[in-house]
């Protein structure tokens, strides 16, 4: 990826990572992006090197004490204001403050019940035992694994020491094991997904588990009569900041982790991909033909699980494409393999519909906004088109084409040219009408509604000279006349299908 592509997801991230306070969780929103086809492999790399820095804020936000005091009025705030506000991206915010409230609230609490631990003695031989880094970040890991999310850990850490019943040189490891088990929420989510989300759940673990190595080593290194990292932590807090507090040092560690790690693994990064990639390539075993983007997994999210299913939806309606460009060649080709092959193409179009349809119906069931639900809703006329189109050209016209190879029939050189000029104005729409669900495009929607009376009068002339070339006692026209007619209906009924898609996307019906 171009280095200004990795700014710019980094920094997207890092807002996504501060926002919610999960690098796990937003893992596991970029693992479910990547299994969708929306971000690649590449693209994802910055995003969880973005979410890891993000997620630290919220240590920092906790360790102003002044600000747990605060948490009754943050609670009025977003409390009223979820009243007050109407709009879902108000709610929203209010929704946010409320939660940030609640969690000052709770942060003041758990620093105040946890101050008798300060003389219980299994807690404080349990400490002593913490100040080994191994064993407190096999603590941190397993905390963390059960809780998922390494800023409850980090929180907890600076409760505690905000209590005065931890160090730092405990707190530290604790978290350094919280940046490895936060991973587990982004292996369970992608554990339905497919290769390359499943990757990128996995590189997670890498990079953290570097980010771990690295302040290991220099937490084992002495240092004026500490460790080096205590001391950094310390000096930084100190004398850039201007404070002595503990519950700052914890969080500048935990924040520090994450830009050691980043110092280290941008530089080093082609070279831990490409070992990566070697442990676990990325490559996949063909599955049968089925949905690619869109699973129940999205449903949560409606403008992203509208984009994934406007991509079904586009694959099918390709695919239609190839079948009618297809189906008329037969009749010249004569070639019954190639009928059998558009059968079993329109078996994926039904595969694709059967599946299309059940998710945006249950997307509809989620509270959107008015122009979501009209987009699931045209999305829903669009599906059942492209599939009839299917069913028009697999069960008709390829019916037509196997009597004709049957009977031996050819059609007369005039009905031939007929029949071609027909289904080229019609292949001309059916691309058109896959650029108006592509991009949107209302204009050339409109001009396709404009073609509905034009085929149909093409189809009509087209059958007179048929008549006419019956009238004058061509063999050809007689022997071919039903299966003639019944080609021009079904081919202009196809155009019926498209103009009808034009309406729906124009929001018409």
């Amino acid at each position: 990826m171009p280095q200004g592509g990795i700014l710019f997801y980094r920094l997207e991230s890092l807002n996504l990572g501060i926002i919610n306070q999960s690098s796990s969780a937003t893992t596991v929103l970029e693992a479910a992006l990547v299994g969708a086809g929306l971000l690649t492999f590449q693209q994802s790399l910055a995003v969880t090197l973005g979410s890891e820095l993000g997620s630290t804020f919220m240590g920092q936000l906790v360790a102003f004490p002044a600000i747990t005091r605060l948490s009754a009025i943050i609670i009025a705030a977003g409390f009223f204001s979820s009243l007050l506000t109407k709009t879902k991206r108000r709610k929203s915010i209010a929704g946010t403050i409320l939660g940030f409230g609640i969690l000052f609230l709770g942060m003041d609490m758990m620093s105040k019940s946890l101050i008798p631990l300060r003389s219980y003695q299994p807690f404080l031989d349990l400490m002593a035992r913490i100040e080994n880094p191994i064993f407190g970040i096999i603590i941190g890991i397993l905390f963390t694994m059960i809780v998922q999310s390494s800023g409850a850990t980090s929180g907890l850490t600076i409760a505690m020491a905000m209590s005065g019943t931890i160090s730092l040189s405990q707190a530290v490891p604790i978290n350094m094991g919280a940046a490895v088990g936060t991973c587990i929420t982004a292996v369970l989510g992608s554990l339905a997904l497919n290769r390359e989300a499943k990757r990128t759940a996995y590189i997670h673990i890498v990079f953290q588990s570097i980010g771990v190595v690295l302040v290991f080593v220099l937490l084992s290194i002495p240092f004026r009569g500490d460790r080096l990292w205590l001391v950094l932590a310390k000096e930084f807090t100190s004398r850039v900041l201007g404070t002595e507090s503990l519950a700052r040092q914890i969080a500048m560690a935990h924040t520090f982790m994450s830009v050691v790690n980043h110092i280290f693994i941008i530089p080093m990064l082609p070279l831990i991909i490409k070992i990566f990639n070697r442990i676990y390539p990325p490559m996949e075993i063909e599955k049968p033909f089925g949905v690619r983007y869109i699973n129940d997994s999205l449903i949560e999210t409606p403008e992203i699980a509208l984009k994934l299913a406007r991509k079904e939806i586009l694959r099918g309606v390709e695919i239609v494409k190839v079948m009618f460009d297809d189906s008329v060649a037969v009749f010249k080709t004569r070639d019954m393999e190639k009928v059998r092959e558009i059968n079993n193409i329109e078996d994926n179009v039904d595969i694709l519909r059967n599946e299309i349809i059940p998710f945006l119906t249950k997307l509809a069931a989620k509270e959107l906004t008015e122009k979501e639900s009209e987009k699931e809703v045209t999305y829903l006329y669009i599906t059942n088109e492209f599939e009839s189109i299917g069913d028009v050209i697999d069960k008709n016209i390829m019916a037509l084409a196997e009597k004709m190879v049957e009977n031996n029939y050819h059609f007369s050189s005039n009905g031939s040219k007929d029949i071609e000029k027909l289904h080229g104005k019609i292949s001309v729409n059916l691309a058109h009408i896959i650029k108006v669900i592509r991009d949107d495009d209302l204009i050339l929607a409109n001009n396709i509604t404009k073609t509905g009376c034009t085929i149909r009068k093409l189809e009509t002339d087209l059958r007179e000279q048929h008549f006419k070339r019956l009238h004058d006692g061509l063999q050809e026209s007689m022997e071919t006349s039903a299966v003639h007619l019944d080609l021009l209906d079904n081919l202009k009924r196809i155009n019926d299908h498209i103009v009808y898609i034009a309406y729906t996307v124009l929001g018409k019906i």
